[in-house]
């Protein structure tokens, strides 16, 4: 069954058959929302989750040639509150003095959910829909830094 999504922005996308599959998979565990918000702090995706780029190491790679930034998407179960966590990053100096600010607003840390929750870059968040049928949320957003897996400095924990 051909399973799309409607970004904010109205952009329109097609899921690829496996993260069709891969999103039942997930949904199917719970018989009713596990929450209905999650103020979450950080962009934490396993290799499931890519939509575009499809997979961690072709994020990589396309980041090595794009350094300006690359418009990826990404998916999560139930609803996320990035944004919040991105504003308070942005104005709170005193608790985020490391805050890549530079990169502008909307920048949240970018976590792999398969290597212990280590950092691997600097995102900016664009856009994300509200939880669907199946719980799931879609998150546009733009790799401003990809950097090896490092421990996430602790203010952002």
């Amino acid at each position: 069954m051909p399973y799309s999504i409607t970004f904010p922005n109205q952009q329109t996308i097609l899921l690829p058959p496996e993260t069709t599959a891969a999103i039942q998979a997930s949904s199917a565990k719970y018989s009713a929302p596990l929450w209905h918000f999650r103020a979450e702090r950080v962009l934490k995706l396993g290799g499931h989750q890519w939509i575009f780029p499809s997979d961690l190491a072709t994020a990589y790679s396309l980041w090595a040639v794009h350094r300006t930034g690359v418009i990826a998407t990404a998916w999560k179960l139930f609803n996320r509150g990035w944004l919040g966590a991105a504003e308070e990053y942005f104005y709170d100096h005193a608790r985020y003095p490391n805050q890549p600010r530079h990169l502008g607003r909307n920048v949240i840390p970018l976590v792999d959910e398969d290597n212990d929750s280590r950092q691997i870059g600097w995102v900016g968040i664009n856009q994300q829909t509200e939880a669907d049928e199946h719980y799931a949320v879609f998150v546009e957003f733009t790799l401003l830094e990809m950097f090896e897996a490092r421990v996430l400095p602790g203010e952002y924990v």
